[in-house]
Order: C-alpha cells, then structure tokens, then sequence
C-alpha cells in the first residue's frame, strides 16, 4: 500500500486514482513503470503529466516509508472491509483514506457539525446531547476547535468511540492543542481519518472536501449553531443533496449564529430537537434502555447484541453478512434473545435490541 501513497504524493488526485485502479490494483508496477505515455491515458493536461514525472524524480519514499510506520497509519482503499460503506455514495468518493486508530465500516455513524464560535448555550446544549448518542452511535466530526473539538472531548470523557475528520494530512494537527485529545480518540478505539496527501495545510479548498466526508459517512448530521453562510451549513446542504437526515438544534432568533439552523427547519429540511430522545424516537430507542446488566449465554448472543448497538436495526441476512456465523445457529440464538426481551423483531422482520 505504501506505493499507493506515493502515488498521491506527487499530485495525482484521489479522482485520478479512481480512473487509474479501476479495474487493476498493483500500485508497485504502475509507480516504477510511470511515463508520459501512461499518465496520458488517464491525464489530458500534458503541463499536469509533466508535474508528476518531475515530482516522482524528487520524492523521497524513504521518508514517506518511516512516516507510515511511525504513525502505525492504515491505507484503506475502496474496496476495503473497514472502508465506510455510506461513504462509497457520495458523488466523488475517495480512492482510498489514511486512517490512524480503528475504522469499522459496520458501526452506525451520527456526523456532528457546529460553529467554531461557540456560544456558551452551544456548549450545554452539545454537553446535553452528545453523551446518550455515544450509547447508541460512533461519532463523526471535524477536527477543528470548538464544536468539533468539543464533541469529540465528550466522546473521550465517556470512553465511546469517534472518528475525527482531518481537513489536512493525518500528521498535521490542528489546533496544536489537540494533539493529546487525538492520542486519546485512538485509544478509544476510534480513529483520526484524512483523505489528503502528505504534507497537505488547510486551505479553503480543505474545507469543503473535508466536510462533504464528514456528511458522507453517516445517514444522520446533527447541526448547532449555523449562520447563513458558514462551513456548517454547506455541510448540512451537502448532507441533504446525499439524502441525509438532518436534525438541528434551534437557538436564539436575534443571534446570526442561528440563521442557518432555522431556515433549515423553516425550509422542513431539519427536523428541530430539544434533547437526545427526540433523535432516538425515530429509531425505536429511549434513553437509559441500554443500562441493564445483561448477561449472554455465548460469544454468538454477544456478537448479535454488538451488531444491533450499532446498527439499528438488521434483518437475518444482515447479520448473517456481518457476523460470518451461518443460518441455523443465529436464527436460534436470536429465538432465544427474543424470549429474553433482549431483542424484538418490527414488522420488517429486522431485529433491534431493547437493552
């Protein structure tokens, strides 16, 4: 994998990358075998081909090689298990992300999005909020000060998982200040994530690139404080034209802060919430459901109940797909989970847990 990286390091994009390894995979032989000729059949710009020819002549792989290892950093294409498979939806997806920590394509994402000056009722209102989702959901968000940062604190303090969002390389971290809070997402078991090659800065091009897969991974985008044309609302807009749903916390009418989140919910394009229930009672939970002591007969009962947590809700093929165990032996134990009022099955034939 480590060619693949070198491949996006000399300004061949993740679009290229798409057109190139489409149907072939073997970065090695495509990295040593580069020329005019090749490039040119992917690339029209001959002033770009040459770009990449020179920059290949002075890249130090040596130094991207120790950069990987150091940073114990993961290369997932998209072809991947652990790849998101929402994310494959988007109108461009990445080729492939750099990852730091533990991605787990079969856990139930909620993108959280919010203004960077945040306002101290923005602050009780995360802090309200964020801690029950962690029951039921795998954080997503940006990597930037307040809200983001904020929201991922959260998820530490309570030992849940989340997945950080860069808006440049995976090594550069911003603010500086996070550095600590970031180890501390990976030891969580949660993951820092970026879709940029080595050395990439933020820029106003980041942003947007960077907000679109924090939209993109998960089908929820809870939004705070938006004014009318911030980053948070292009997220939020984003996440609509790829048929998210949307749900906003309503703020003060006379602070610009919350211009953008009321026309979403004036527009019906958000639905308002005042707590954590009012996301969950879409899906069947209630707060607090999840704290009985649940004990399991098997390693099967505890394998379906961790699907379930973060999925919702699956049918037996799902679950089939994302455990490997095979039909007889989950269908009885799902039998026996129902009788347990551990799980119950909706009209759809999908099993959601009660606890």
């Amino acid at each position: 994998m480590n060619y693949l990286v070198y491949l996006h390091s000399i300004w061949l994009s993740q679009r290229n990358l798409c057109k190139i390894f489409e149907k072939q995979s073997d970065y090695k032989a495509f990295y040593e075998s580069l020329s005019f000729d090749t490039l040119s059949k992917y690339i029209n710009n001959r002033e770009q081909v040459e770009k990449i020819l020179q920059a290949q002549k002075k890249l130090d792989t040596k130094k991207i090689d120790e950069k990987i290892e150091k940073l114990s950093l993961q290369i997932i294409p998209k072809y991947h298990k652990h790849y998101p498979k929402l994310l494959k939806n988007i109108s461009a997806p990445p080729y492939f992300l750099y990852v730091r920590g533990k991605l787990q394509a079969e856990d139930n994402f909620f993108s959280i999005v919010g203004s960077r000056k945040m306002s101290p009722y923005a602050k009780k209102a995360w802090e309200s909020i964020i801690p029950d989702l962690t029951e039921y959901f795998t954080i997503v968000s940006g990597w930037a000060g307040w809200c983001d940062s904020l929201a991922h604190q959260i998820c530490v303090e309570k030992n849940a998982k989340t997945i950080v969002v860069f808006g440049t390389w995976i090594d550069v971290i911003y603010p500086s200040g996070n550095k600590a809070l970031f180890e501390k997402v990976i030891e969580n078991s949660g993951a820092l994530l970026s879709i940029f090659p080595l050395g990439t800065l933020w820029n106003i091009y980041t942003f947007p690139m960077r907000n679109e897969i924090v939209a993109g991974m998960s089908s929820w985008v809870l939004v705070l404080e938006a004014w009318e044309k911030s980053w948070t609302l292009i997220t939020a807009k984003l996440a609509l034209d790829q048929g998210k749903n949307i749900f906003c916390v309503p703020g003060d009418i006379f602070v610009e802060n919350y211009i953008g989140a009321h026309t979403l919910i004036q527009n019906s394009e958000a639905k308002l919430i005042k707590n954590t229930q009012d996301i969950l009672e879409d899906y069947g939970y209630q707060i607090g459901t999840q704290s009985k002591q649940i004990h399991f007969e098997n390693q099967i009962q505890q394998d379906i109940y961790t699907l379930l947590k973060y999925n919702i809700s699956l049918g037996i093929d799902d679950l089939i797909e994302k455990s490997q165990y095979e039909y007889w032996p989950l269908s009885y134990h799902l039998s026996l989970m129902e009788l347990q009022n551990l799980i119950k099955k909706d009209l759809f034939w999908k099993y959601q847990i009660l606890y």
